[in-house]
């Protein structure tokens, strides 16, 4: 029990590090704003961190499965906490964002390697975790933004100070993080463990379809708040309570997780994609308020169980030595999406004459990707 809380906290990092920060960025710009180039490096306080996560992730899946999970783990989320403390500590603008890469890096190793400890310690029983995981994304993501905002109001620094609750978790993982005991048991003549090649293909796959559910997912909560000022919804208070209702729909859909997590993989990502892209196309053709809450809510429930869907089927095809590797690939391609995300909806926008008809579009494919997974499903069915 104590293993996985702690993991499951550990998977709360990624919140805590963007989401926790928006409020103060109007804080951030009053305080820097002098200073050359700080329309390029105040952002950046907020994003370089995940631009990081995305460039190492490979590589600490590569070291936890050739030196251990523990290690990258502890010394990863010890780091982390040191890392999130600095701007505490300084007020030299690039000091702190070069100490929010660095927190980017520890960020990638702790939530690659606390992905694959989540199979390495419950086998089957995996599936209970990652839900959790979603289940604890959701409150943190709407707790964390209450008391980003509230910190902010009180000084540019205070956001960062929300850092101290990794504490508890940098000591829970220190007492209660060990070496999984459930490594290849396959000995070769000579003694050593055997290693099989690793399954480029299946890793390729796992990569390509997690990208594309993340391009779908990160549609709305990117959008959301325009969607909500083309409606005529303009307070920044306002606005901050809808994201979080819409949350409820993201929880539902990870309690959903929860019931059907036996499924197959094609039949949970068809519907995940399936509710995501229905939810888009709702928001589409919305002109009231009613409406975009509604498409937002539709949208949130497929998104609430696709984070726990692709980490499941990442963590079940491949053997514990080379898991690390794999959870790599996965939180690369999933974090890639923050970055292609925005890019991809300005050029359908100017492409298709403004943001309904892109986020529609993006809404299509994700009802082709749910009749994909369907029709590779039946596929399947039709050759057993």
């Amino acid at each position: 029990m104590a293993k996985g809380i702690t993991l499951v906290y550990a998977q709360i990092l990624p919140v805590m590090a963007i989401v926790s920060l928006f409020p103060a960025i109007p804080k951030l710009f009053q305080q820097f704003g002098n200073i050359p180039m700080a329309s390029l490096l105040v952002p950046m306080i907020v994003t370089v961190p995940s631009l990081f996560v995305a460039l190492t992730a490979p590589f600490a899946g590569v070291l936890a499965d050739r030196f251990g999970r523990r290690r990258i783990f502890v010394w990863g989320i010890t780091a982390y906490l040191i890392m999130g403390l600095v701007p505490i500590l300084t007020e030299k603008l690039g000091l702190i964002v070069a100490s929010r890469a660095v927190l980017g890096i520890a960020e990638a190793c702790v939530v690659t390697v606390s992905s694959a400890l989540i199979g390495d310690y419950f086998g089957e029983q995996r599936h209970k975790w990652v839900s959790m995981v979603g289940i604890a994304i959701t409150i943190a993501g709407m707790v964390l933004l209450a008391a980003g905002g509230a910190l902010a109001d009180i000084s540019w620094r205070g956001p960062f100070a929300i850092y101290l609750f990794v504490v508890p978790a940098v000591i829970m993982a220190w007492l209660y993080i060990d070496e999984p005991p459930v490594y290849e048991k396959q000995q070769a003549g000579d003694g050593e463990v055997a290693v099989p090649p690793y399954p480029w293909r299946i890793a390729s796959v796992i990569g390509a379809v997690t990208l594309l559910c993340s391009l779908i997912y990160y549609v709305m909560p990117l959008n959301f708040a325009a969607a909500l000022g083309m409606v005529g919804i303009t307070s920044s208070t306002t606005v901050g309570l809808m994201q979080a209702a819409s949350n409820i729909g993201y929880l539902i859909g990870a309690l959903t997780y929860r019931r059907i997590h036996d499924w197959h993989v094609t039949r949970l990502l068809a519907l995940s994609s399936a509710a995501m892209g229905a939810g888009m196309l709702v928001l589409s053709f919305s002109t009231t308020l009613n409406g975009v809450i509604v498409s937002s809510l539709i949208q949130q429930f497929g998104a609430g169980f696709v984070i726990p869907v692709l980490m499941a089927w990442g963590q079940a095809l491949l053997p514990v030595t080379q898991r690390g590797r794999v959870m790599g690939i996965w939180v690369t391609s999933f974090f890639t999406g923050t970055f292609l995300c925005p890019p991809m909806i300005t050029g359908l926008s100017a492409l298709l004459g403004g943001l309904y008809p892109a986020v529609g579009a993006v809404g299509v494919a994700g009802l082709i990707t749910a009749l994909g997974a369907f029709a590779l499903r039946e596929r399947q069915n039709n050759t057993h």
